[in-house]
């Protein structure tokens, strides 16, 4: 007999589903009577808190749902079904108490049951089995699939959107900014900032079986711009850099933490840079091997270190600097008056057709409506809300919060996470194949409003809920409250002896380098104590 039959039968020794007749209730002395009725009442009062707490926990769920990314048949998938799993708290009211405890030890087993089953709480989608076998070409498949997804976007595509492109190059993590420079100046794209949309360091760590730091390795960087006619060569742009670790903006605990986007856009108007001045603000990511013990292939840790920004040379001379003098700023969250910052949970959206970092996309793909990279969601985008190059500041795939982007891959019905960096070799931007570890989280977009892009939002708030059915914006993490520590208003000498003192610690107790503890919000950290 198992634990749930045993409780079970317990519970229907110690109470009737009939209740003593009328004849056996006045046979009852006085004492036994109330002794009764104050059983009786402690049954009412259970069972009058069993449909409470099962409203409180429909309520809970209800809300939880409305907070997912994502809905639909990729929503149940990721997070379970979309109703709480009870009975109709009228339905509970109606049982005997007996039936309720029943009841609820049902729902107690199925849920352990699909918890041990499913530790993520996804099923694997299963194929129809009365559907004739595929003998398409994964090729063909993944290109069948983009069409049918072309084709749903169709309607709710901008009429003034102008057509784009992305231009990826490769470059070396240790002169990432000055080679992606250099190839601006001389495919004249530098010269000609309202045709860019935005650059983004692609967020993928390549060759990811090799530890340590990227200085020597292969960085690829993606251009979105404008389809253009060859253009002349031009100047080498400058290149603006705000490390994440500094102070720059005041912020006390519990006021929205500061955006890597709005940051740069404050010194931008501060500059006098519009948009069509502006060659792109990015984030820059770096991602570390860390070695780990004797057969395990150690961590790939993500991080962003801060943020640049790629304007013609020789806008606002001094600017930056007296920015730099004046920190940290006290200022309104959020961008300056006039621009809208897009934050999408691209996330979300790959744990369902893109499990297997180490790996491409799912093919063919277990939800075929959804985007299969992040690129494809940034142009999409780009295209319903009908962007133009010239009023755009940013344009990226990228990630915001630190951590190891080693590989996904499915086990016994569910999702868990399993150490693997030796994947599929794809092309790379200078012609070469290599196995590449994917990182992206976030599709971030920052432009000049106007009251077409007001429209153009309202799209793709309808796109998004008819063919995606997903609420994007929910669960980026953008503008976060900022978090109380227990060193927050320690001097800022004896925080940094605190860290290293971590640091050599990490390094005795675990035998190598173990990834350094970090600041949870960049560019506002230490809170600071508003009088």
């Amino acid at each position: 007999m198992g634990l749930f039959d045993k409780i079970k039968k317990g519970i229907e020794a110690s109470y009737s589903d009939e209740g003593p007749s009328p004849e056996a209730l006045a046979s009852l002395t006085p004492e036994q009577r109330a002794a009764y009725d104050a059983n009786m009442a402690r049954v009412a009062e259970a069972q009058a808190q069993v449909r409470g707490n099962h409203l409180r926990l429909t309520a809970e769920h209800a809300e939880r749902f409305a907070r997912r990314p994502l809905q639909g048949a990729a929503g149940e998938f990721l997070y379970g079904p979309a109703q709480y799993p009870g009975a109709d708290p009228n339905e509970l009211m109606g049982m005997s108490a007996a039936e309720q405890v029943e009841y609820s030890m049902q729902v107690s087993k199925d849920q352990i049951t699909d918890a041990l089953r499913n530790p993520f709480g996804s099923r694997k989608p299963k194929p129809d089995p009365g559907a004739p076998p595929d003998t398409r070409s994964p090729q063909q498949v993944a290109t069948d699939e983009w069409n049918a997804r072309a084709q749903a976007k169709a309607p709710y595509l901008s009429p003034t959107r102008a057509p784009s492109a992305v231009t990826r190059i490769a470059t070396r993590g240790k002169s990432q900014l000055e080679e992606l420079a250099t190839y601006l100046a001389s495919s004249g794209l530098g010269g000609r900032p309202e045709l860019i949309y935005g650059v983004y360091r692609v967020p993928d760590r390549i060759s990811p079986a090799m530890m340590g730091s990227e200085k020597g390795r292969v960085v690829e960087w993606d251009i979105v711009h404008a389809a253009s006619a060859t253009l002349p060569p031009a100047p080498v742009p400058d290149v603006r850099w705000f490390p994440g670790e500094e102070h720059w903006v005041a912020r006390a605990v519990g006021e929205p933490s500061v955006l890597d986007e709005d940051l740069v856009l404050l010194y931008l108007a501060a500059a006098g840079i519009g948009p069509e001045q502006t060659i792109g603000i990015a984030r820059k990511v770096h991602i570390r091997g860390y070695g780990g013990d004797e057969g395990d292939v150690g961590t790939l840790w993500s991080r962003v270190e801060g943020t640049v920004v790629f304007t013609p040379p020789g806008l606002a001379p001094g600017v930056h600097e007296r920015m730099l003098a004046a920190r940290p700023l006290d200022v309104a969250p959020g961008p300056p008056a006039g621009i809208h910052v897009e934050v999408l949970n691209w996330g979300a959206i790959a744990k369902v057709v893109h499990p297997e970092r180490h790996r491409p996309p799912a093919n063919p793909s277990p939800f075929p409506y959804l985007p299969s990279t992040g690129q494809e969601l940034l142009l999409t985008y780009l295209d319903v809300v009908g962007l133009n190059p010239g009023d755009c500041y940013s344009a990226q795939v990228t990630k915001d919060r630190p951590g190891d982007i080693m590989g996904v891959s499915e086990r016994a019905g569910g999702l868990i996470t399993v150490t693997s960096n030796m994947g599929t070799s794809l092309p790379c931007a200078d012609g070469k194949a290599r196995r590449r570890m994917h990182g992206g989280t976030l599709v971030v977009v920052a432009y000049r409003d106007r009251p077409a892009y007001v429209e153009g939002r309202a799209r793709w708030a309808a796109f998004q809920r008819d063919v995606y059915q997903a609420t994007l914006e929910n669960e980026t993490g953008a503008r976060r409250p900022v978090e109380p520590t227990e060193d927050a208003g320690l001097p800022k000498a004896l925080r940094g002896v605190l860290k290293a003192v971590d640091v050599v610690d990490s390094v005795l107790d675990a035998g190598s380098f173990s990834v350094p503890d970090e600041a949870p919000h960049r560019y506002c950290w230490p809170p600071i104590v508003r009088s």
